[in-house]
């Protein structure tokens, strides 16, 4: 799945290299305001893939005496400056650009440029989004979409899939305002359309930045990792009963798993002690990779804990 992720953000990276550098080219020559806001929009979201790739890098880093739970929260945070910064700073220099083209009109050179560009985008951009639905749809399985969105603990393909959407989007848009600015021969309309550009990065924005928040401040397991932990406890043949369990996110694929269980009172202490060494290795591979025995912690209860 690492691999899925890595491939969808090097893949939304390329393509939006190549169409900042047509669409840049475009914008100068046509002096289209629409094309400036997909030109501004490409390059934030090149920022975008190149920030989310850095996070996959840092968060990969092991532990060590200043982060001895590891580094996974590195993928949080730069997912976090992704959705609060970037979108919105294309989004706010989108609706500056429209609101400069308000004030001061200028005639376009070529419609025709522009169309071809914003056609060549829409190819690129769909290309791109192809490769992001298809991890998203392997994450995704057979829950709903808001059981999903839910239970993500790892935002990358979704950054992207929303990324590549929303460029989908703004590439109709520009072309109803060039449509209706050579039409109508009046520019206002490329210009709304380099407003909604902006509202719609700024809508995408803020639904990230939220999501991405709480990700960034703790969230537990999922309800399906949580029947996991459970069903490994009931397997340990001299765990008598689960009496606490605490869970807590700490990266995409590093959860901190906090058990207090009640063994049985005949144990030895090295008996006590392999159980409880054997517990943490049986919850580690029921995640099946989503955290590792030394994340786990395993206390000992006694009978008056109940459970």
């Amino acid at each position: 799945m690492a691999a899925e992720r890595k491939q969808a953000v090097v893949a939304a990276f390329l393509g939006n290299l190549a169409l900042t550098i047509v669409k840049g080219i475009a914008a100068a020559m046509s002096g289209s305001t629409a094309l400036l806001a997909e030109t501004l929009h490409s390059i934030a979201d090149m920022g975008n893939e190149a920030l989310l790739f850095l996070g996959m890098r840092l968060a990969q880093r092991p532990p060590d005496e200043t982060h001895p739970l590891g580094h996974g929260r590195d993928m949080y945070f730069w997912a976090f400056v992704v959705s609060a910064l970037l979108f919105s700073v294309g989004g706010c220099f989108a609706i500056w650009e429209a609101v400069e083209s308000f004030l001061h009109p200028v005639p376009h050179a070529s419609y025709g440029l522009g169309y071809a560009v914003l056609a060549f985008a829409f190819v690129f951009e769909s290309a791109s989004l192809t490769v992001g639905l298809r991890s998203f749809v392997l994450e995704k399985g057979r829950r709903t979409l808001r059981d999903y969105i839910r239970d993500l603990r790892d935002p990358t393909v979704l950054v992207v899939v929303l990324e590549d959407t929303a460029a989908l989007i703004s590439i109709v848009i520009a072309a109803g305002g060039l449509v209706l600015a050579e039409v109508t021969g009046n520019t206002a309309w490329d210009a709304t359309a380099s407003v909604l550009i902006g509202l719609l990065l700024i809508a995408v924005a803020g639904f990230l930045a939220y999501d991405n928040y709480s990700l960034l401040i703790g969230e537990t397991a999922s309800p399906e990792a949580t029947a996991l932990i459970r069903g490994a406890v009931a397997r340990e043949q001299t765990a008598l009963a689960l009496t606490g369990l605490r869970t807590l996110h700490i990266g995409p694929d590093a959860l901190f798993v906090a058990l207090r269980v009640r063994f049985r009172e005949d144990l030895r202490t090295r008996e006590l002690e392999a159980a409880v060494a054997r517990l943490k290795g049986e919850v580690a591979a029921a995640l099946d990779g989503m955290t590792r025995p030394q994340l786990v912690v395993v206390e000992p209860a006694s009978e008056r804990d109940g459970g």
